[in-house]
């Protein structure tokens, strides 16, 4: 029994270092994409779920440091009331210096039309462009394009799944002569990503799992799904790859992680 106190304790000690570890800490994850539709080598910042977290002062040396070509937004960069958002606005002083684009996750879509009325004018004031089921040209061959989902595609046990006449339907159809990104919030999707032909995908919302557990990965999704299949990394698929973000800030219900700190994501295109 005395053995058992020990372990016990030891694990104890372990998740708080854990805890603190992953409160403190913010990872750069670098990912490199090489594409013969590529037709200009370039550096995009990837930065989602912040939650408005209040980690602007590291946000910004790790901007500095890095000079992005461009920064996208991935979503959920605030919680989903308008007192929610003090933080995130901050963060756009410094996102105005670069070209920032900027896709909705969950908890935008959560805010009540007057919060979201007043949201959308402060992000009109800035530099942001958002992608509201709009796309952009970066370069000639580099389509950027930004899936705002319905919020019952989010909520509930017996989520509304995409299709790939939805996500055409909202987000138009690809030209397959392009490299077409697609900035989706939600990872779990990634099936029906591929079926759109996209030849690279960009989500977040699974938090790396609030949980890492060694040797086996995230341990929940947002909807309290244990053990996410796409939770963090890079995944590929026939033509298409997906770059998940474990995200910077906090799960609303569950204020913590656990070996897992935050995540800002670096990726390189390069021509092949």
């Amino acid at each position: 029994m005395k053995y058992l106190y020990v372990v016990l304790i030891c694990i104890f000690i372990i998740v708080i270092i854990s805890i603190i570890y992953s409160a403190i800490k913010i990872d750069v994850s670098h990912f490199l994409i090489k594409n013969k539709k590529i037709d200009k080598n370039m550096k995009i910042m990837f930065l989602s779920d912040l939650h408005n977290r209040n980690i602007i002062p590291q946000l910004e040396k790790i901007i500095n440091r890095e000079i992005p070509d461009l920064i996208v937004l991935g979503g959920d960069m605030i919680n989903e009331y308008i007192k929610e958002t003090d933080n995130f606005i901050k963060l756009i002083n410094i996102l105005n210096k670069y070209k920032t684009y900027y896709v909705f996750g969950n908890h935008e879509e959560k805010m009540n039309p007057t919060d979201k009325i007043e949201y959308h004018k402060r992000i009109n004031s800035s530099n942001i462009i958002l992608l509201n089921n709009d796309s952009i040209r970066l370069t000639n061959n580099i389509k950027l394009t930004g899936l705002n989902c319905d919020i019952t595609k989010y909520i509930g046990k017996h989520v509304n799944k995409l299709t790939k006449e939805y996500i055409i339907d909202k987000a138009g159809q690809i030209d397959d002569s392009l490299f077409n990104i697609l900035v989706a919030h939600n990872p779990l999707e990634f099936e029906c990503y591929c079926e759109c032909n996209y030849d690279l995908v960009l989500s977040g919302h699974i938090h790396g799992g609030v949980i890492k557990i060694p040797f086996i990965g995230g341990l929940l999704s947002p909807d309290y799904t244990f053990f996410p299949k796409y939770y963090q990394g890079k995944t590929i698929n026939n033509n298409t790859s997906m770059i998940v973000s474990r995200g910077l800030g906090f799960s609303k219900r569950l204020h913590f992680r656990i070996n897992n700190p935050g995540e800002v994501v670096i990726i390189n295109l390069e021509k092949e």
